[in-house]
């Protein structure tokens, strides 16, 4: 974990801490090294800070190459390790981008679904992460954030993190469309039964 990153972290525990209840599940789950794809489902502005405060290894997020724009945002999050994706055009230097910091040992974090879900709910992923995941034969970590409404001040929000998805689970040959939209629908699948399962939190 990077200094700064880490300063950002400390600073930050406290003020989300005390707007929004956070409840994590299987916050153990997650292996202590090695290379890891986090794979959450996206619902709010806060999915990336929540994650930040709650995991104890550096997560490197690739985000989407709008939010980059702004000069200030581009410092902050490069400072982070976050990394742009242009939507639409494949991402194949994203892509790239995330195998290197994986195959480094490192935890990248990504959206399957490519955009926040407006009504919170589980969508499709999209095939890149199953890409990523034919690239580097890493372990899958699933996340669900899960909160009843939208997001709002003191209001609970449930992150469960799943099993371990490992690689032999996926059986992808890359140059399959099917297999990855497969292995993309497997990993999207696992989020949802962990976002169902917030439901009685």
């Amino acid at each position: 974990m990077s200094t700064f990153y880490k300063v950002i972290r400390a600073i930050a525990y406290p003020i989300i801490r005390l707007v929004f209840r956070i409840k994590p599940v299987g916050l153990e789950k997650m292996p202590k090294e090695g290379g890891l794809i986090l794979c959450c489902n996206h619902t709010s502005f806060t999915d990336v800070a929540f994650l930040i405060i709650i995991c104890r290894r550096q997560i490197y997020f690739m985000a989407k190459s709008e939010l980059f724009k702004n000069r200030f945002v581009n410092w902050l999050f490069t400072k982070m390790g976050a990394f742009a994706v242009q939507r639409g055009s494949g991402g194949a230097e994203a892509i790239e981008h995330a195998v290197k910091l994986i195959n480094e040992g490192k935890v990248m974090g990504i959206f399957p679904e490519g955009t926040r879900s407006r009504d919170g709910t589980p969508k499709a992923a999209k095939s890149g992460v199953a890409v990523i995941a034919a690239k580097t034969k890493a372990p899958i970590l699933p996340v669900a954030i899960y909160r009843k409404g939208k997001i709002a001040p003191f209001r609970k929000n449930t992150i469960r993190f799943g099993d371990i998805i490992k690689p032999e689970e996926l059986d992808i040959d890359i140059n399959s469309r099917t297999d990855l939209k497969q292995a993309a629908n497997l990993i999207m699948g696992r989020i949802t039964q962990l976002w169902e399962a917030g439901h009685g939190d």
